[in-house]
């Protein structure tokens, strides 16, 4: 076998095949079929699994598969046609053993096929065979997703497929969380990080389905179950910024109040990351967190207009600002806070500043006396804004005004200069600025600079030398 061609074996393969098919006599040519399946070579591996599931399909819908489990009577005893049911059942159960092993393969080419094979088979398993192959295949497919030593991103990307593949995609999604849940409990500590990344990737796709209240409680315990673990910080990371989506398929999304509470407590860029869903139990679920606003307001240092989630940060400040029943004084307290932060900041910051200082503003018009105050301070020491004052409603912003944008409309980049003299109270879209950096800045000032620049008003009619 090892010197032919892969061609000449695939030729082989597809051959088999077809004698299998036309006259159940061939079946043994399956042994063959199932040897090529364990090759190196990834066509003939992959030409192998489709092979089988042509064969398996075609057997399984003339009802040549029995239930062991079922007959009382020796094997010899059965009549010809079980007998032979029962090799077939035998090989099924080796073949799908082989292409599950094949899931944790580093080849992606040999993965998706081996996976969508075995989908193939669930779905004539549906239709045609007992209840107890079809659930040992699906913990054979959960228990290689799961894998503690492989990444499965891509396979678990294939999930939604397989949860599709049965009639009762509501009973496939429990099996596959009560798989879920019993690998949490069991899960090897020394190789967690890897099996713990494909368990919350496989959750997400769980919950991405829509699931009656039964599987919402299922869910909700496989969570609380994950959170109990020690994850690492890219999990960590991953986690905060898609639990909103897990959250709203849980029966009890209340029970996530403590794990975000601890990471909004952390600081840096896991407070930061942690922002959208604790604001989500506050809105949605009537979570009491007093001190949100406090500690989103200590968020607003000069280090955010450089951080990675910068984008993310003031897209969702913007949101949780926008509630008029806020008091005027958090208001006043965020706008001056942020035009402070202005005269530290780099233009691409100033650049998303200012809207946003517009947009609280325009939410909140008793806050306009901090651009509209004409006996304002003209000095920092004059000023009576406190800026180390951690309490909101001590720090004195409403007493204030917003000075320093003036002061901006001095810049050096002529686009924050018009933009600090115009201070439209309007409504602004923040989405085209946020990404925006000082390198985009200095390309859109460019372009508009003249190619043709005019150096004397009258074109000269001669050239004079002069000694």
């Amino acid at each position: 076998m090892d010197g032919e061609k892969s061609t000449v074996i695939v030729k082989k393969i597809k051959k088999n095949t077809k004698q299998i098919l036309q006259d159940p006599r061939n079946a043994n040519l399956l042994l063959d079929l199932l040897n090529y399946s364990q090759s190196k070579n990834a066509d003939v591996v992959c030409a192998s699994c489709r092979s089988l599931v042509a064969v398996f399909s075609h057997f399984i819908s003339a009802d040549c598969f029995i239930n062991i489990g079922q007959h009382t009577v020796a094997e010899a005893d059965l009549s010809k046609e079980d007998q032979f049911s029962s090799w077939m059942r035998e090989q099924f159960i080796t073949a799908c053993d082989v292409m599950s092993d094949h899931l944790c393969r580093e080849s992606a080419q040999i993965q998706t096929t081996a996976f969508t094979s075995l989908v193939a088979l669930l779905q004539v398993l549906d239709k045609k065979c007992p209840q107890d192959l079809s659930d040992k295949l699906i913990e054979s497919i959960m228990s290689c997703l799961l894998n503690d030593e492989y990444d499965q991103m891509g396979l678990i990307k294939l999930l939604p497929s397989m949860l599709t593949a049965w009639s009762d995609k509501l009973r496939m999604c429990s099996v596959c969380l009560s798989h879920l849940r019993k690998k949490l409990k069991n899960i090897n500590q020394a190789a967690a990080d890897t099996g713990l990344l494909n368990c919350w990737r496989t959750i997400r796709q769980l919950a991405s389905h829509d699931l009656d209240e039964k599987l919402k409680g299922q869910l909700t315990g496989v969570v609380c179950e994950f959170l109990k673990h020690k994850m690492p910080a890219r999990l960590y990371r991953e986690i905060l910024t898609g639990i909103s989506s897990v959250m709203d398929k849980m029966s009890n999304p209340l029970r996530l109040a403590d794990f975000l509470s601890e990471s909004f407590n952390i600081g840096g860029a896991v407070s930061l990351m942690s922002l959208h869903g604790l604001f989500l139990l506050m809105h949605k679920y009537n979570l009491d967190y007093p001190d949100f606003y406090a500690k989103l307001y200590s968020m607003f240092e000069p280090q955010v207009f450089g951080a990675k989630y910068r984008a993310r940060f003031f897209y969702l400040a913007d949101t949780f600002l926008t509630s008029t029943h806020l008091p005027a004084y958090v208001v006043a307290a965020f706008a001056k806070r942020l035009s402070r932060l202005c005269l530290h900041a780099p233009a691409s910051g100033s650049h998303i500043a200012i809207p946003f200082i517009s947009n609280l503003i325009s939410r909140h018009p008793t806050c306009e006396v901090l651009l509209h105050r004409t006996q304002g301070p003209t000095e920092l020491d004059t000023d009576p804004f406190l800026a180390d004052e951690t309490d909101l409603s001590q720090c004195r912003a409403l007493d204030s005004c917003l000075w320093e944008l003036q002061t901006l409309e001095h810049h050096y980049d002529p686009s924050l200069s018009v933009k600090a003299q115009k201070r439209r109270i309007a409504e602004n879209d923040l989405s085209p600025l946020l990404e925006n950096t000082s390198s985009d800045i200095i390309a859109s000032e460019a372009k508009k600079i003249k190619k043709e620049i005019p150096v004397t008003f009258q074109r000269p009619r001669r050239v004079d030398f002069y000694l």
